[in-house]
């Protein structure tokens, strides 16, 4: 979709995560309760299948679009499976299938497939207890599984979301084809879909402890104006700096550069920053707002429980780290420069 339209979208869903996805529902999700109206709203308004071509029943956006809302979603702390069902959708589309309604997921890990049957186990999947289908990529196949045809082992995650242990045993795929998406491929796109996630988090994290500090009054004064506040303030904006810039990179390298093969390093250094500086984002805003950030009632927590969940999800920073230097251990000592230097974001 064109600029205007795509930021008549992203207008229009701000405004809905706004008044639909406030503490209590958050909360809510945490406690075991499904927001069903808030996924009903969520489909009819045609967000998981943003990035889907429009013979498919999809949208009709790009991945470029897609990422831009993720990054949304992920500056409202969205409790529901839109990352993972608009990926599933937008991989599923491209291997020839048309999405059905309903929660989707990934199941990317080391599983074998063979004759339309998936056989394997997959930890920490995301919203893997309220997924009505899961989405796995083996070698150059696609296969959609059914909830019922898994095995699944809840285990909520330090967000307190609907995560889990999936078991397929020679599970029968509802659907399956050759894919354009390897699965390295597919984890790739993964790990750029958390990196975006974890801007607009970062993003909501620093919005929230600089107005806190506003707000506070100690000793007769806003505690912005105290020096140690400034200095943990500064350093906590650097590191959401860098990590909203290189997961940008990446979104617009992904785009640019093609579904099956484009921003292959921008993605791997954006999770890796993102990943790296989640720990950090997460310990000084709690710092800067005392007892109060540490509450259950104040929001911050929805963002930094995340960021530490999203860190490890899809690569973390020592994975991605050890796939650039092997990357350019394999290229020689020359391409590391000409790398960085012929980036057209470099300047």
């Amino acid at each position: 979709m064109d600029r205007d339209t795509r930021d008549m979208l992203l207008e229009t869903a701000d405004r809905f995560f706004t008044q639909r996805c406030g503490r209590e529902v958050v909360n809510g999700v945490e406690k075991g309760a499904w927001p069903a109206d808030l996924w009903k709203e969520i489909e009819e308004m045609g967000l998981p299948l943003i990035a889907v071509p429009e013979d498919k029943g999809g949208v009709g956006g790009t991945l470029g679009d897609m990422l831009a809302l993720l990054r949304l979603a992920g500056s409202h702390a969205v409790p529901v499976p839109l990352a993972e069902t608009a990926l599933a959708n937008l991989l599923t589309a491209a291997a020839g299938g048309e999405p059905k309604p309903g929660p989707a997921t990934l199941a990317l890990g080391k599983l074998q497939l063979s004759g339309g049957r998936l056989s394997g186990k997959v930890e920490r999947v995301p919203f893997a207890a309220v997924a009505d289908r899961f989405v796995a990529v083996v070698g150059g196949t696609l296969a959609v599984i059914a909830k019922a045809n898994a095995k699944i082992e809840a285990r909520p995650s330090h967000a307190g979301e609907p995560h889990g242990t999936v078991v397929f045993d020679n599970a029968a795929a509802e659907f399956s084809a050759a894919s354009p998406v390897s699965a390295e491929r597919a984890f790739e796109l993964a790990a750029v879909m958390r990196a975006m996630q974890m801007a607009g988090a970062a993003d909501k994290v620093l919005a929230t402890a600089v107005e806190y500090s506003k707000q506070r009054v100690q000793f007769g004064r806003s505690i912005s104006t105290f020096q140690a506040i400034q200095h943990m303030l500064a350093e906590l904006a650097s590191c959401v700096a860098a990590t909203v810039a290189s997961a940008e990179a990446a979104a617009r390298d992904a785009d640019e550069g093609g579904l099956l093969d484009g921003g292959r390093f921008s993605i791997a250094a954006a999770k890796s920053q993102a990943s790296e500086f989640a720990q950090r984002i997460a310990a000084i805003s709690h710092q800067s707002m005392g007892a109060m950030g540490f509450t259950h009632e104040h929001i911050l927590h929805h963002y930094t429980r995340r960021l530490w969940v999203w860190r490890r999800d899809f690569g973390s920073e020592t994975f991605w780290g050890e796939k650039i230097g092997q990357a350019y251990a394999k290229a020689g000592p020359e391409a590391l420069w000409a790398s960085l230097s012929g980036s057209k974001y470099a300047a």
